[in-house]
């Protein structure tokens, strides 16, 4: 003990080391004779008493204090931790001396330290000492040291209990010969970790019990702990002293998720019937009333295996009181609490046999209609006496997790029992109880799609199961879609309620069709990898189909799974592979209900029974919609689209649309709204299809050439409705979107093109209208003046929605315009019919105007949804398409002044200036020099070019320029910083590497000035230019050398002009084709020769490398040069990697025979042009 007090009294690290160096070498601590705890408990301590309240958190042995110096030096405990207080009842002198550390010494303290741990694990600990390692757990105050000696702790305590029972293995003892008191202490020690307040400790301790807790040695040592977790849990035992609040429900917390871990590990395996013995045989019965038919079943016998324990029955302690525990724990104010209690609770009916489970689900459904043992079991829907929130929550809870372990027959029988509570507590005032009752209905309606899921076919002799799981759907949906006649008497939360209920189930059959492994899961799961189209082509039909701008909005136009959905269904359908195609559960129902038609109050057909549900749920929905509380708003417009998704896949989008749409003033939003649903999904389909060309999807093409007629009657029914202009704004932008979708679905479609003309006119109309003043067009505010303030609200939310659409609709109408001889006519015959039809001119105007108010605006607001440099790329990009659409119908006066408007719109948002430095970023600036060099091109074709167009993509190109400039510079400064960070080489050889030779070559020296020309060329410039003409080339050419003066006295850099202009000549060059013609003349002037013409002659075309000879006339020299392309050069300049253009003018020479130092300049001056 000498050493040990030597120890814990060292005054430097050079004492603490001959302390712990002395103490390990001596007799009293090694690995044949560890250390005597037992003496230690009994020896006092040595550190002085801290005077608290009689010295409550003083050490009471040389133990604590030795384990006190362990957890300062070994997990960590400072003086400065935990607000100055890490370790209770210990001076902070003695907290700072133990932490120094000296750094000649720090390593073999360590190290001492560590041998110090590790030989305390193999001492034996018995009950007083196990007790001593709970009080100094509660002095502990550091949460980080405090879950490390936790963990020390529960080692002990495992190695201990091992050891306890080897020993009583060794010496043929009994269990009950063990010391009754060590597990108390080991008990309470982990009761003390799985309760602590930090929750990463309970996790942590509650994960080591349980393992701990199934290694004991008997089985009433497993009992006494689980006795003791369900007593905290229900609070009738608390293992801390403070009674805070706080602390009670952590308790609880830790308790429960103690009590699930051990339950979860309990693993199960039932005894064939040739192991069964009559006594095994015994089985508990529920009375006929609550299991039916399925009591006729004999349930064979049921091995428990809890750690090495193997159990004929679960133990005592979780059959009788662990129930009544956690429905006590259900009402707990604190959600994690309900929570952990559910799971526990679920998890336990797991374990139990079938009748168990059922009882457990009667219990529940009983309390949560306050129905006592002795009481009739009746549901009065009327009353509305509920449980409070939270405890109503965790009931419910428990009936979620539940129901996928009940069979369908069960639920089916009482389901007049369950629908009537789940209508109760549908309208309860607490949001989480609507929800969680909403997902007792998901959980049912996923029961039935798993049931159905495991058979193979309807049509054969099903499973009663699966039979049940259908008629409980057909329940379901019958209960939910009916109305009620005092619906007006109910209040707004159980319409809510309602309509989750509604919705989860609307989702279940939407994702059955995904997953039904057919042309129609194929076409609603398939997603392209780009959704853009990668090049534009006039006149053609197939670039339009190309868009797939439905796709984009994937979440709205269709059910989407997640990630684990998704994988769950690819792994299904692989398994399916070759075997015969299943039915969704949408088609399994429509089959039930032909089989079982007209039977119990069924409709007589699947046309009726789905015009009964869905004309239900829509009438509910459109309440909702219509509504002024804000909630049944919200989850109406949630459940709508879904809702209309499911009236095409049933067949009964002609019913729906004649009954709802066609009939109806447009009042309100909602037909808007639900035509968008309609035309939105069809188009998701329908570009899937043409994606997979029509292979195989004959009936889904079929089907959608009919669902489009019905789209198309309504369509035009709901704008012949819509006769006077609204002034909510929900149903203008409604409206607007519905119209856009019209004229993108069916604007190269119908044999009328001036209707959906029509459909595009009003959406523009109606946009414009809202646009700021100075970007209307005059003669258009007359007739489209608003009676609507115009605070820009609707403006933004117009370009939230179109912003994603425009580059379609501009591309449609470029189509149409290219048709325009034909639609013109159409066009003077319908506005001889009175009707308001925008002009051409009117239409460019307003998607100009439109496109260029919205690439202005600085509106924080409406770039969330869509990023900010997203939307300007597809602003753009239509802007560009408008830039050259083939007649503009304006006239020559006009056209310039819209053109100007929109380079000085382009110059004010993009171009930088010294007062206002603007990053271009990289997504951007190719869509913005296209739009300028198109500018600039239309100027030039019709006449009106002017110095201004030129200097505009002048000073984008050297803006670019100087930002490449810039990142480069960046990119160069770090990575000096990199660099100069490491350490320099002490000598010359000490940057030679092994065996390298001291004689190192020379590398050549070029022309640096050549070079500077080439260092960044703009590769986005060059590609513009590559998907340019010849004469469009040139004509940019020679307008950008009549502006040299003026880019001079613009202030634009020198090097960016001639860098474009050489750019512009590369790509000339480079449509001159190298490799078909034999012969090409060079003209040049040449200083000491008298070289009129060289003339190639050579057999070969011009590849990769090769050798030309050049004839000189006029002289008596021939010289032979060897060009080689240089394709690395080709690379570095950034020239296009199109294959048409492979060869380079970028040429590398060499003299090959001797002549005039004169004429080898001169030819090197030749080759380097070409």
């Amino acid at each position: 003990m000498a050493s040990i007090r030597r120890l814990l009294s060292a005054e430097s690290c050079e004492d603490e080391c001959e302390a712990l160096r002395q103490l390990l070498q001596s007799g009293e601590f090694n690995d044949n004779s560890p250390l005597d705890l037992g003496s230690l408990c009994c020896e006092s301590r040595i550190l002085e008493c801290d005077r608290d309240e009689d010295g409550r958190n003083s050490s009471q042995s040389l133990l604590d204090d030795l384990l006190l110096y362990v957890i300062v030096r070994n997990f960590g405990a400072t003086a400065v931790s935990a607000g100055g207080n890490a370790i209770l009842g210990i001076k902070e002198q003695v907290l700072e001396r133990w932490w120094e550390f000296d750094a000649q010494h720090l390593t073999e303290v360590h190290s001492l330290v560590q041998n110090l741990h590790e030989l305390l694990l193999k001492s034996e600990w018995k009950a007083a000492e196990i007790c001593t390692l709970g009080c100094v757990t509660k002095r502990v105050q550091d949460p980080r040291a405090r879950q490390k000696f936790l963990v020390f702790a529960f080692q002990i305590v495992r190695f201990s209990s091992k050891f306890k029972v080897l020993l009583l293995e060794t010496q043929a003892g009994q269990p009950g010969e063990l010391d009754a008191k060590f597990f108390d202490e080991a008990v309470h020690l982990m009761l003390l970790g799985v309760t602590d307040l930090w929750s990463a400790i309970r996790k942590d301790c509650a994960k080591m019990a349980a393992v701990i807790a199934f290694e004991f040695p008997s089985k009433p040592h497993i009992d006494q702990f689980i006795d003791s977790l369900i007593g905290v849990a229900i609070g009738s035992r608390s293992v801390s002293a403070d009674k805070t609040q706080v602390t009670a429900w952590t308790e609880r917390e830790g308790a429960l998720l103690t009590l699930l871990i051990l339950i979860s590990s309990i693993k199960t395996e039932t005894i064939s019937e040739a192991q069964t013995t009559k006594d095994a045989a015994k089985v508990s019965q529920v009375k006929d009333d609550i299991m039916g038919r399925l009591s006729l079943h004999p349930l064979p016998p049921v091995k428990y295996f809890l750690g090495h324990h193997t159990l004929m029955q679960l133990p005592l302690c979780l059959v009788q009181t662990l129930k009544p525990a956690i429905y006590q724990c259900l009402r707990h104010d604190q959600l994690g609490v309900r929570q952990l209690a559910s799971q526990c609770l679920v998890k336990y009916a797991g374990l139990c046999e079938k009748s168990t489970r059922l009882l457990i689900f009667q219990e529940v459904i009983s309390k949560l209609n306050r129905i006592h043992k002795n009481d009739k079991i009746e549901v009065d829907p009327n009353n509305s006496e509920l449980l409070d929130a939270h405890e109503a929550e965790g009931l419910l809870d428990v009936l979620a997790c539940l129901a996928p372990h009940l069979p369908s027959g069960f639920l089916l029988k009482h389901w007049k029992l369950i629908f009537p509570t789940l209508e109760k507590y549908v309208m309860h005032i607490a949001s989480s109880v609507r929800q969680k009752s909403s997902s007792v209905v998901l959980a049912l309606a996923k029961l039935s799609q798993y049931c159905h899921n495991n058979d193979v076919s309807v049509s054969d002799n099903s499973l009663p199961s699966d039979q049940d799981s259908l008629r409980l759907m057909v329940e379901m949906l019958l209960s939910l879609s009916k109305t009620r006649n005092d619906e007006d008497s109910f209040c707004w939360q159980q319409k809510e309620g309602r309509l989750l209920s509604i919705d989860v189930l609307v989702n279940v059959l939407g994702e059955s069709l995904i997953r039904r492994g057919n042309d129609i899961s194929t076409m609603l799961l398939w997603h392209p990898n780009c959704t853009k189209p990668q090049q534009r082509q006039s006149s053609s039909l197939e670039y339009l189909q190309s868009f797939l701008w439905a796709h984009e909005q994937a979440q709205a136009a269709t059910w989407v799974l997640d990630d684990e959905k998704a994988e769950s269904s690819a792994i299904t359908a692989e398994g399916d592979d070759g075997k015969s195609e299943k039915t969704s559960l949408v088609e399994a129902v429509s089959a039930w209900i032909d089989t079982n038609r007209g039977k119990s109050n069924l409709p007589d057909s699947r046309l009726m029974f789905w015009q009964q549900v869905l004309s239900g749920c829509i009438d509910q929905t459109r309440e909702a919609f219509e509504s002024s509380q804000f909630e049944l708003r919200r989850i109406s417009r949630q459940l709508l689209p879904g809702l209309l998704r499911l009236t095409i896949w049933t067949d009964q989008l002609q019913f729906i649309s004649s009954t709802y749409l066609e009939n109806n003033p447009m009042k309100t939003a909602w037909g808007w709204t639900c035509m968008k649903s309609i035309l939105l999904h069809l188009r998701y389909v329908e570009e899937s299809v043409t994606a997979f060309n029509g292979n195989n999807k004959l009936c889904i093409s079929q089907k959608l050439i009919s669902y489009w007629k019905i789209a198309w009657n309504s369509a035009i029914a709901t704008q012949t409705i819509a006769l006077n202009a609204s002034t909510d704004s929900e149903v203008i932008v409604a409206a607007m979107e519905m119209r856009i979708m019209v004229f993108l679905c069916f604007g190269t479609q119908t044999n009328s093109p001036h209707q959906t003309i029509h459909f595009l006119d009003c959406a523009l109309a109606s946009i414009h209208e809202h646009l700021s003043v100075d970007m209307q067009i005059e003669d258009l505010r007359a007739w489209t003046e608003s009676t609507i303030n115009n605070n820009g609200t609707l403006d933004r939310q117009f370009s939230i929605i179109l912003v994603p659409l425009l580059h379609a609709v501009t591309s449609t109408l470029y189509y149409l315009a290219e048709q325009r001889e034909q639609v013109d006519a159409s066009i003077i015959n319908e506005s001889q019919q009175g009707k308001n039809i925008l002009t051409w001119n009117r239409r460019w105007l307003c998607l100009e105007r439109i496109t260029l108010s919205w690439l202005s605006t600085q509106d924080m607001f409406r770039w969330i949804t869509l990023s900010k440099s997203e939307a300007q790329s597809h602003l753009l990009q239509s802007l560009t398409l408008l830039i050259c659409f083939p007649n503009t119908h304006l006239s020559l006066a006009d056209e310039q002044q819209e053109f100007d408007r929109i380079m000085n719109c382009l110059n004010a948002r993009f171009a930088s200036s010294q007062e206002n430095k603007i990053l271009i970023k990289e997504l951007t600036y190719p869509k913005l020099l296209n739009a300028y060099l198109q500018i600039w091109l239309r100027s030039i074709r019709n006449g009106y070019c002017t110095g201004k167009n030129v200097i505009s993509v002048l000073r984008l190109y050297s803006q670019h320029q100087q930002q490449q400039q810039h990142s480069i510079a960046v990119t160069i400064t770090k990575k000096a910083e990199v660099s100069f960070t490491c350490p320099a080489a002490e000598s010359w050889d000490d940057w030679d590497e092994d065996n390298e030779d001291e004689v190192q070559q020379v590398s050549p020296v070029h022309n640096s000035t050549d070079s500077d020309n080439f260092l960044h060329p703009d590769a986005s410039f060059c590609e513009t230019l590559n998907n340019l003409d010849d004469s469009h080339i040139r004509s940019l050419s020679e307008s950008l050398r009549s502006v040299s003066d003026l880019a001079r006295e613009q202030g634009i850099p020198t090097q960016h002009f001639a860098q474009m202009q050489h750019q512009i000549d590369i790509c000339l060059q480079s449509r001159v084709s190298v490799l078909s013609p034999t012969k090409f003349h060079i003209h040049m002037q040449c200083a000491n020769a008298n070289i009129a013409t060289i003339t190639e002659s050579t057999t070969s075309q011009v590849s990769i490398s090769c050798s030309h000879t050049f004839n000189l006339p006029g002289g008596n020299s021939t010289l032979a040069v060897t060009l080689s392309v240089a394709m690395d050069l080709v690379c570095s300049a950034c020239i296009s990697s199109d294959s048409r253009r492979s060869s380079s003018p970028l040429l590398s020479s060499r003299i090959v025979c001797s002549g005039s130092q004169s004429l080898k300049s001169s030819l090197l001056t030749v080759v380097r042009h070409l």
